[in-house]
């Protein structure tokens, strides 16, 4: 039960920040996006790259150093492994 918790815990929390970076208007101040279609289609299939992306151009002022490189690199491989991952798990459970 617990194990259930904290996998949907790590799976809604950059949804959740986005939404409330959202809210807050935090974004707002710098719009790293062009349209609005972007935070959208980011928030449902690549939130935490779409998070990484967001706070690189409000805290790295747009430029993509090593750091932001880095960390937009471990985004997409989390993003692309949650959403992979429950393939696996299915096909496993199915046999």
């Amino acid at each position: 039960m617990i194990g259930c918790l904290l996998a949907a815990g790590t799976l809604i929390m950059p949804r959740i920040l986005l939404f409330v970076f959202w809210i807050t208007g935090l974004f707002g101040k710098v719009d790293p996006w062009e349209t609005k279609l972007w935070p959208i289609l980011g928030f449902l299939f690549l939130p935490a790259t779409t998070l990484v992306f967001g706070l690189c151009h409000l805290y790295g002022e747009g430029e993509f150093n090593i750091l932001w490189i880095v960390l937009m690199v471990l985004a997409v491989m989390y993003d692309l492994g949650s959403s992979g991952s429950a393939g696996t798990h299915k096909k496993r459970r199915n046999r």
